[in-house]
């Protein structure tokens, strides 16, 4: 076998994948292994008394079926088929192809509970499957391997019937657990076998599930699933990667998220979500997440409904046919795998005491936006204050950061200072030392605050398609309120009511005190700035009365412009954009311009 070959065990006339049971990276072995082995019969690791039952399910795919076995007086065993079983996937590829398949394994009662600690399977995808194998058995060889007389029953049984097949078949494929595989080919070469009885059946019966039954109890989501599947169908070369169909999870679910609920998806939070479960697998010493922490980190780092999406989409299967009317089953996940989590979802509910007063949505079409003068259009008080006290949020939160920055460690002398430094303590704890907390100064004041959603710039090797085309300034209308720049989604782009529009920001700055900022869209100091992000940071450097601005975006200024701010004796204070609530960032970013003062009253009844 070359190092390019699908791995395999040979014994003669008969090859063995060793596997693991339900996963697309094993699947996806007996895929390879098959096309390029060309086996003239196969053999595989279930109950040899379900066989009709298992080729059925197999025949089914990729629709999912479940086998049910009951004994007398005893809960019922259920198998799963499903694309992603290794099993099951080389039974449904014998079918393709016309070759006989048989099921081998030994049929038990009683069996015990082992939860092996595997390498995450992923890890073929990078290493290979013999590699892979190679650390499983040297795992086996220093910790030892747990074996009960119930599998040496069950080894016995396949290596007979391997055995059997091997004078009537050249080439025979057989797919077995990874704990079992070698024991087995080892005792091919036994003359003599103890026959032993499988247990007895009161019935075995294939089913099917329902809908939500198949969203709980799939042990490859339907995601994963689905495109495994699709992959299959349309090259017979499954390519599938993981990590990919997880990013591309996340993303699609961004665009469904953006489309229900009207709130951006920004880039940044790919790139939080990414590492977020990246981080939570590696503590359980997985390489790729689960569903349970690909929704935890939806929910944590986006908001609920955004989790709930991720479920929604992560969960649909749209194979599940039931051509041949099957009985369906409503089965939970502790009815099938013994165990599982929970997690729940808090969306956003109607309010029960609504029934007085509800936000109109009409036809859109019949509204008009028609400001008297470009003077005449104004905001909507309420976001007003939202707004406003995000910024003020924003000047401490930079203050706090300059604090830290300037803070320092040192030995306890006559003051305990800003309290004791548990860490720099244990560390010269040989030094026998108390060290302390000493609170950097306090900095000046926060003058301006720019907060960047996106930069709407150009990228490079893509045609350029402005996204937000309104620049404006805004005056306080009172003391109260920052003088405001801005750059928007057009002002007519989405009309909600009679002269009101919704926006959503790509970029403000806000600076006080107001009644000071001219319109820096077409002051000719700042045409050598590169985005329309770079005016709101030199504009607020400019007007800034304190020595600090914030500065809020996706990725922190140009050394240029930092240079800049200190020729002024000002200080930017850059916090990264993912730090921030997302619930929040999508409050702040809609805002509604009203065409008069007038419409005022009225606004509240259109916007939502």
């Amino acid at each position: 076998m070359n190092e390019t070959d699908p791995f395999y065990l040979s014994k003669g006339n008969i090859h063995a994948i060793p596997i693991v049971h339900y996963n697309m990276e094993m699947a996806k072995q007996v895929c390879c292994v098959f096309q390029h082995l060309q086996p003239d019969c196969i053999a595989v690791e279930l109950p040899e008394n379900m066989e009709k039952e298992m080729l059925h399910a197999a025949s089914r795919l990729p629709d999912i079926s479940v086998v049910v076995a009951r004994t007398e007086g005893r809960e019922p065993i259920y198998y799963m088929s499903e694309p992603c079983d290794a099993s099951l996937e080389a039974l449904r590829s014998a079918m393709d192809k016309s070759i006989p398949a048989y099921c081998i394994d030994l049929d038990v009662d009683n069996y015990p509970e082992i939860r092996e600690l595997i390498p995450d399977p992923y890890a073929i995808e990078r290493i290979g499957l013999k590699q892979y194998y190679e650390n499983y058995e040297l795992g086996l060889m220093t910790y030892g391997q747990r074996k009960f007389p119930v599998d040496v029953d069950r080894e016995m049984h396949m290596a007979r019937r391997l055995k059997e097949l091997s004078f009537s078949y050249e080439r025979i494929l057989f797919i077995g657990g990874m704990a079992h595989v070698r024991s087995i080919l080892k005792a091919i070469d036994h003359l003599h076998f103890t026959k032993v009885t499988p247990v007895k059946r009161d019935s075995i019966e294939l089913c099917t599930l329902t809908e939500e039954s198949c969203r709980r109890v799939m042990a490859e989501y339907g995601w994963i699933s689905k495109h495994y599947e699709d992959e299959r169908t349309l090259s017979n070369d499954v390519a599938q990667d993981r990590q990919k169909l997880i990013f591309s999870l996340f993303k699609t679910a961004g665009l469904n998220y953006s489309e229900r609920t009207g709130h951006p998806f920004p880039g940044y939070h790919l790139r939080n979500l990414m590492k977020f479960v990246r981080n939570y697998a590696l503590i359980y010493n997985q390489l790729m997440p689960d569903l349970y922490k690909i929704l935890a980190a939806a929910k944590g780092c986006v908001d609920h409904q955004y989790a709930y999406d991720i479920w929604k989409l992560a969960t649909e299967y749209p194979y599940l046919k039931n051509i041949d009317a099957l009985p369906e089953l409503d089965l939970t996940v502790e009815e099938v795998w013994r165990f599982s989590k929970s997690i729940q979802f808090h969306l956003k509910q109607p309010s029960r005491k609504q029934l007085s007063f509800h936000t109109r949505r009409e036809d859109k079409s019949k509204y008009k936006f028609q400001p008297p003068g470009i003077f005449t259009i104004c905001s909507y008080p309420p976001e007003d204050s939202v707004v406003e006290n995000f910024g003020d949020f924003l000047k401490k939160k930079g203050k706090q950061l300059l604090m830290e920055d300037a803070a320092r460690t040192q030995p306890f002398s006559n003051s305990l200072e800003d309290g004791i430094d548990i860490r720099e303590t244990v560390r010269h704890w040989h030094e026998k030392k108390l060290y302390v907390k000493v609170q950097g100064k306090p900095p000046g004041g926060v003058g301006s605050v720019v907060v960047i959603f996106d930069e709407d710039a150009p990228e490079e090797g893509k045609p350029y398609q402005e996204k937000f085309p309104w620049l404006t300034t805004w005056m306080g209308e009172h003391a109260q309120e920052s003088d405001m720049a801005l750059y928007a989604t057009a002002i007519t782009g989405n009309i909600v009511g009679p002269g009101i529009s919704r926006c959503e920001y790509g970029g403000f700055m806000m600076s006080s005190p107001p009644r000071r900022m001219l319109n820096i869209w077409s002051d000719p100091d700042y045409a050598p700035c590169q985005t329309k992000a770079e005016v709101l940071l030199v504009a607020a450097i400019d007007y800034a009365v304190q020595p600090v601005v914030v500065y809020v975006a996706q990725k922190p200024p140009r050394s240029v412009i930092k240079s800049f701010a200190q020729r002024f004796g000002k200080k930017i204070v850059y916090i990264p954009l993912g730090q921030l609530s997302p619930v929040t960032l999508n409050k702040i970013q809609v805002f509604h311009v009203l065409d008069g003062h007038d419409k005022r009253e009225t606004a509240g009844e259109y916007i939502f």
